[in-house]
C-alpha cells in the first residue's frame, strides 16, 4: 500500500486491492485544504477591514515591490488570470489606488504603479498582513518554518512534475449500476469468482 493511498480489502482470499486516495496525507489535498482556508479567511478580513479583495492584495504588494509593470506581467509573477487582474485594476484604478501611464518605449503597452493612496493603503495591510502570519506560524519553532520556506519553495520549483505523461488505466469491463442495490449485485459478481477461484 503507498504512503499516500489507504486499501480497501475485498472479501475472498485472493483478495483485490483498490486504492484510493487519503486526504490526511495527500500532499495535493493538503496544500489545496491549507490554500483554500488561507485564501478565504484572507479575502473576508480584508474586504471587512479595508475594503479590498484577496486579488486587489496581491496585486497590490506586488507593485509595491515592482513598480511601473505591466498587466501581464503581474498575471506571471502573480500566477493570476489575466480577466482577474484587468478587473481588479480596473477597480482599483477607479479608487485611486494605483496609477496607469503609457510605455514610452511602447505606446500599445500601459504600466501601472500604486498612487499615494494605494502605498498607504499597502502599508496598513502589511502591519496586519504580517501579524496574521505571526499568529499562523507560531504553532512552529523557528527551525521548523524556515524548513516550511524550504520544503514550500522547492515544491513550487517542481510544478513541472505535472506535466510528465502518466500511464491512463484502461476501463475496467464493469456493469453499470443503476441503483444502490445494483451496485452491491455487481460488487457481489465480482468478488465471488475471485474466492471460488483460490478455494482448493
Amino acid at each position: 500500500m503507498g504512503r499516500t493511498t489507504k486499501a480497501l480489502r475485498e472479501a475472498g482470499s485472493a483478495a483485490a486491492r483498490r486504492e484510493t486516495i487519503d486526504p490526511d496525507i495527500y500532499v495535493p489535498a493538503l496544500l489545496t485544504t491549507l490554500s483554500n482556508n488561507l485564501t478565504r479567511s484572507a479575502s473576508t478580513f480584508y474586504r471587512r477591514h479595508f475594503g479590498v479583495g484577496i486579488t486587489d492584495w496581491r496585486i497590490m504588494y506586488r507593485l509595491a515591490s515592482e513598480p511601473w509593470v505591466t498587466a501581464h506581467h503581474i498575471c506571471n509573477a502573480a500566477q493570476l488570470d489575466k480577466g482577474v487582474v484587468s478587473r481588479s485594476l480596473a477597480w482599483m484604478e477607479k479608487r485611486g489606488l494605483v496609477l496607469v501611464r503609457g510605455d514610452e518605449t511602447d505606446a500599445r503597452r500601459r504600466l501601472v504603479a500604486l498612487s499615494p493612496a494605494g502605498h498607504d493603503l499597502h502599508d496598513r495591510i502589511t502591519v496586519v498582513a504580517l501579524e496574521r502570519e505571526r499568529n499562523f506560524l507560531a504553532t512552529l519553532t523557528s527551525e521548523e518554518t524556515d524548513a516550511a520556506i524550504h520544503l514550500l519553495r522547492k515544491l513550487i520549483g517542481n510544478l513541472r512534475a505535472f506535466q510528465k505523461p502518466v500511464a491512463i488505466p484502461p476501463p475496467r469491463d464493469v456493469p453499470a449500476a443503476t441503483t444502490v442495490e445494483a451496485a452491491g449485485e455487481v460488487l457481489a459478481a465480482a468478488v465471488r469468482p475471485r474466492a471460488r477461484a483460490a478455494a482448493p
